[in-house]
């Protein structure tokens, strides 16, 4: 296994992760505990796993009403519209 980079500290390449190179080994571009959790599915500290887990946050009635009248109020195109309620959905999944 690998410990660091070449040329100072590089971060896993699975989506969301945040372990870095100077943090702990690497077998490549992956992060250790990614990189079991790949090739095996038997390590719960992967970022993989973690995400998996997250909870999906939904929009509440009131934040479709709310998206509803200020799509309404300010004329918006569909696209506009899409974008609106994919920035609340992200915002409440951060």
């Amino acid at each position: 296994m690998e410990t660091s980079a070449k040329g100072g500290s590089m971060k896993c390449i699975v989506k969301d992760c945040i372990n870095q190179t100077h943090e702990g080994q690497f077998v490549g571009e992956l992060c250790a505990p990614c990189h079991k959790f790949v090739t095996t599915g038997n390590d719960v500290h992967s970022q993989d796993y973690r995400n998996a887990q997250r909870t999906w946050v939904g929009l509440t009635d009131e934040d479709v009403t709310l998206l509803c009248n200020t799509a309404r109020t300010h004329e918006q195109t569909w696209g506009m519209f899409v974008r609106t309620i994919e920035e609340k959905l992200k915002e409440k999944n951060a």
